[in-house]
Protein backbone atom coordinates (compact mmCIF):
# COMPACT_ATOMS: atom_id res chain seq x y z
CA UNK A 1 0.00 0.00 0.00
CA UNK A 2 1.19 3.51 -0.75
CA UNK A 3 0.04 6.89 0.46
CA UNK A 4 0.17 10.09 -1.55
CA UNK A 5 2.19 12.77 0.18
CA UNK A 6 1.79 16.39 -0.85
CA UNK A 7 4.89 18.46 -0.07
CA UNK A 8 4.13 22.19 0.06
CA UNK A 9 7.24 24.38 0.02
CA UNK A 10 7.43 27.92 1.41
CA UNK A 11 7.93 29.37 -2.09
CA UNK A 12 4.49 28.03 -3.12
CA UNK A 13 5.76 25.02 -5.07
CA UNK A 14 4.01 21.69 -4.50
CA UNK A 15 5.39 18.20 -5.14
CA UNK A 16 3.44 14.95 -4.92
CA UNK A 17 5.25 11.76 -3.94
CA UNK A 18 4.22 8.20 -3.12
CA UNK A 19 5.24 6.84 0.28
CA UNK A 20 5.33 3.07 0.70
CA UNK A 21 3.97 1.33 3.79
CA UNK A 22 6.49 1.67 6.61
CA UNK A 23 8.65 4.13 4.65
CA UNK A 24 9.60 7.51 6.08
CA UNK A 25 8.59 10.64 4.21
CA UNK A 26 12.28 11.57 3.85
CA UNK A 27 13.12 8.22 2.25
CA UNK A 28 10.12 8.53 -0.09
CA UNK A 29 11.25 12.03 -1.10
CA UNK A 30 14.80 10.83 -1.80
CA UNK A 31 13.46 7.91 -3.83
CA UNK A 32 11.30 10.37 -5.83
CA UNK A 33 14.33 12.67 -6.25
CA UNK A 34 12.60 15.54 -4.43
CA UNK A 35 14.95 17.47 -2.20
CA UNK A 36 13.80 18.39 1.31
CA UNK A 37 15.90 19.58 4.27
CA UNK A 38 17.63 16.54 5.73
CA UNK A 39 20.76 15.72 7.66
CA UNK A 40 21.15 12.99 10.30
CA UNK A 41 18.17 10.80 9.28
CA UNK A 42 18.11 9.49 12.88
CA UNK A 43 15.62 11.84 14.59
CA UNK A 44 18.39 13.70 16.38
CA UNK A 45 19.22 16.96 14.59
CA UNK A 46 15.80 18.46 13.74
CA UNK A 47 16.92 19.62 10.27
CA UNK A 48 13.97 17.86 8.62
CA UNK A 49 11.34 19.38 10.94
CA UNK A 50 8.13 20.16 9.05
CA UNK A 51 4.41 20.54 9.73
CA UNK A 52 1.82 17.92 8.84
CA UNK A 53 -1.23 19.97 7.84
CA UNK A 54 -3.43 16.94 7.10
CA UNK A 55 -3.28 13.18 7.43
CA UNK A 56 -2.48 10.44 9.89
CA UNK A 57 1.00 9.22 10.76
CA UNK A 58 3.30 7.71 13.35
CA UNK A 59 5.99 10.05 14.69
CA UNK A 60 8.66 7.33 14.96
CA UNK A 61 11.72 7.52 17.19
CA UNK A 62 13.42 10.84 17.93
CA UNK A 63 15.05 12.77 20.75
CA UNK A 64 13.18 15.52 22.59
CA UNK A 65 15.78 18.11 21.56
CA UNK A 66 14.86 17.53 17.90
CA UNK A 67 11.08 17.68 18.43
CA UNK A 68 9.43 18.70 21.71
CA UNK A 69 6.18 17.18 22.96
CA UNK A 70 4.47 20.54 22.38
CA UNK A 71 5.68 20.65 18.77
CA UNK A 72 4.50 17.07 18.17
CA UNK A 73 1.05 17.95 19.56
CA UNK A 74 0.94 20.96 17.21
CA UNK A 75 1.47 18.75 14.14
CA UNK A 76 5.21 19.21 13.78
CA UNK A 77 7.05 16.13 12.52
CA UNK A 78 10.52 14.96 11.64
CA UNK A 79 10.23 13.71 8.07
CA UNK A 80 13.14 11.30 8.62
CA UNK A 81 11.07 9.44 11.23
CA UNK A 82 7.46 10.15 10.18
CA UNK A 83 5.63 7.11 8.78
CA UNK A 84 2.30 8.04 7.11
CA UNK A 85 -0.76 5.84 7.68
CA UNK A 86 -2.89 7.87 5.24
CA UNK A 87 -2.43 10.47 2.51
CA UNK A 88 -0.76 13.54 4.06
CA UNK A 89 -0.05 17.19 3.35
CA UNK A 90 3.31 18.34 4.69
CA UNK A 91 4.50 21.93 4.82
CA UNK A 92 8.25 22.17 4.24
CA UNK A 93 9.97 25.26 5.68
CA UNK A 94 12.32 25.68 2.72
CA UNK A 95 12.21 26.80 -0.89
CA UNK A 96 11.67 24.06 -3.45
CA UNK A 97 15.01 24.82 -5.11
CA UNK A 98 17.05 25.05 -1.88
CA UNK A 99 19.07 21.99 -2.80
CA UNK A 100 18.91 19.87 -5.87
CA UNK A 101 18.98 16.15 -6.21
CA UNK A 102 20.83 15.00 -9.28
CA UNK A 103 22.88 12.16 -10.64
CA UNK A 104 26.48 12.75 -11.61
CA UNK A 105 29.05 10.38 -13.05
CA UNK A 106 32.77 10.62 -12.50
CA UNK A 107 35.94 8.78 -11.71
CA UNK A 108 38.10 8.46 -8.64
CA UNK A 109 41.24 10.56 -9.21
CA UNK A 110 42.92 10.37 -5.79
CA UNK A 111 42.64 8.45 -2.55
CA UNK A 112 44.77 8.80 0.57
CA UNK A 113 44.56 7.43 4.11
CA UNK A 114 44.80 10.27 6.65
CA UNK A 115 44.76 7.87 9.62
CA UNK A 116 43.77 4.25 10.25
CA UNK A 117 40.12 5.35 10.36
CA UNK A 118 39.97 8.31 7.94
CA UNK A 119 40.25 8.45 4.16
CA UNK A 120 40.18 11.37 1.76
CA UNK A 121 39.42 11.04 -1.93
CA UNK A 122 38.72 13.14 -5.01
CA UNK A 123 36.32 12.56 -7.87
CA UNK A 124 36.44 14.25 -11.26
CA UNK A 125 33.05 14.52 -12.93
CA UNK A 126 32.49 13.35 -16.49
CA UNK A 127 32.49 15.85 -19.36
CA UNK A 128 29.79 18.52 -19.35
CA UNK A 129 28.82 17.84 -15.74
CA UNK A 130 29.32 20.35 -12.95
CA UNK A 131 28.24 20.43 -9.35
CA UNK A 132 27.61 23.24 -6.90
CA UNK A 133 27.15 22.81 -3.17
CA UNK A 134 26.80 24.77 0.03
CA UNK A 135 28.66 24.29 3.32
CA UNK A 136 27.16 21.36 5.22
CA UNK A 137 25.81 19.58 2.15
CA UNK A 138 26.89 16.06 1.28
CA UNK A 139 26.84 13.64 -1.61
CA UNK A 140 25.71 10.01 -1.78
CA UNK A 141 28.32 7.99 -3.66
CA UNK A 142 27.21 4.74 -5.27
CA UNK A 143 29.62 1.93 -6.00
CA UNK A 144 29.40 1.22 -9.76
CA UNK A 145 27.57 -1.98 -10.62
CA UNK A 146 25.92 -2.26 -7.21
CA UNK A 147 23.22 -0.77 -5.02
CA UNK A 148 25.77 0.15 -2.33
CA UNK A 149 25.82 3.84 -1.42
CA UNK A 150 27.33 5.93 1.34
CA UNK A 151 27.02 9.59 2.24
CA UNK A 152 30.14 11.76 2.26
CA UNK A 153 30.65 15.35 3.35
CA UNK A 154 32.54 17.65 1.02
CA UNK A 155 35.99 18.61 2.27
CA UNK A 156 36.81 20.93 -0.61
CA UNK A 157 35.38 24.41 -0.22
CA UNK A 158 32.27 25.49 -2.10
CA UNK A 159 32.92 27.28 -5.35
CA UNK A 160 31.34 30.50 -6.60
CA UNK A 161 30.79 28.67 -9.88
CA UNK A 162 29.88 25.06 -10.50
CA UNK A 163 32.88 22.76 -10.05
CA UNK A 164 33.95 19.77 -12.10
CA UNK A 165 35.84 17.94 -9.35
CA UNK A 166 35.51 17.72 -5.59
CA UNK A 167 36.98 16.01 -2.54
CA UNK A 168 35.44 14.24 0.42
CA UNK A 169 36.76 12.87 3.68
CA UNK A 170 35.25 9.92 5.49
CA UNK A 171 35.78 7.78 8.56
CA UNK A 172 36.14 4.10 7.85
CA UNK A 173 34.01 1.58 9.65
Amino acid sequence: MTHQITLRFEDGATQMIDCRAGESVADAALRARVSIPLDCRDGVCGTCKATCAAGDYQHGDYVDEALSAQEAQAGRVLTCQMRPSSDCVIEIAAASDAAGVGTFHGRLTASRALSPSTLTFSIALDDRQALSFLPGQYVNVQVPGSDLTRSYSFSSGPQKTRCRSWSATCRRG
